[in-house]
């Protein structure tokens, strides 16, 4: 009798999970649905706004036209300051490009498929380049706040895999090859017109708390950069959808324990507002290098 119960309480949940990643897919397809009637012709890029980088969007695009986040099915809503609750949409150097506001965290409590659902909806309309924007706190002397940093590779050290199981659209699990994920024409094709960025390894770990001092030189030892709490679930996502993915960072605080650092949230967007120019020369730069 326990046995029979068990197989049936298994059953129950396998039947569950399975439902569960149905919605999810029509979750995104509503949403893919919605991105189109507003956007019509998919843009070129599409890029994630990090934490203050959304003042960097202003005066970028041509013919910018705003749109809600509210006003689409199913994308989730920001909780946190600096993330800009909406999509700008307009032109650069001739490219379509969408500036998304709103990304969301998994320490705010949403699952893996949540956080990436936006960059799967942008992916299945057309979208085939991702760029990835983040601030993170410096892990190395040489890295100052204000610098910039395109992501040559990362250290996943606890945000969720979307690409699990119970976190993907069609509840199977996938098998992805990360070699490249940050693709090294786009990253090439950067470094060609901005010589002066120094790429290196972004350590993501969930926060919300930032790291102890033990922590940070932990994290020098296995070789990062520098360290965040964001994209990696999103550059899994998109590069496993199809797309083309970049991503960069900007220094906004040096990690706790580096010349006395104690990082907080205001200094990380007051350090994103004080560099802004070149953070949105930088940003230009990257749109303008990706893949055609």
């Amino acid at each position: 009798m326990g046995d029979s119960l068990s197989q049936l309480q298994l059953r129950s949940a396998e039947l569950d999970n399975l439902l569960s990643m149905n919605g999810e897919c029509d979750l995104v397809t509503s949403l893919a649905d919605g991105l189109s009637t507003r956007l019509g012709d998919a843009p070129e890029v599409a890029v994630v706004l990090g934490s203050g980088w959304a003042d960097r969007a202003d005066g970028l695009l041509e013919n910018l036209e705003r749109i809600p986040l509210s006003d689409l099915p199913n994308w989730p809503l920001p909780r946190v300051s600096g993330h800009s609750a909406e999509l700008r949409l307009g032109n650069l150097d001739g490219r379509r490009v969408l500036l998304c506001g709103g990304r969301v965290h998994s320490y705010e409590g949403w699952e893996a498929r949540e956080l990436v659902r936006g960059v799967r909806a942008l992916v299945r309309i057309g979208v085939n380049n991702i760029l990835l924007l983040n601030a993170a706190g410096s892990l190395r002397d040489n890295r100052t706040p204000g610098d910039l940093m395109p992501l040559s590779d990362h250290i996943n050290l606890g945000l969720p895999n979307p690409l699990v199981a119970n976190q993907s659209e069609d509840g199977s699990a996938t098998f992805l090859d990360l070699v490249d994920l940050y693709d090294p024409s786009w990253f090439q094709a950067l470094l060609a017109v901005r010589p002066e960025l120094i790429p290196g390894v972004y350590a993501g770990l969930p926060g919300p708390s930032y790291e102890t001092p033990a922590e940070v030189r932990r994290l020098q030892q296995m070789g990062a950069d520098a360290v965040g709490m964001s994209t990696i679930p999103e550059a899994l996502a998109a590069r496993a959808a199809g797309a083309t993915v970049m991503a960069v960072s900007m220094m906004t605080n040096y990690a706790a324990g580096i010349d006395g650092s104690r990082p907080s949230h205001a200094e990380v967007l007051e350090t994103a507002a004080a560099h802004g120019e070149s953070a949105a020369e930088v940003l230009s730069a990257t749109i303008t290098a990706a893949p055609r």
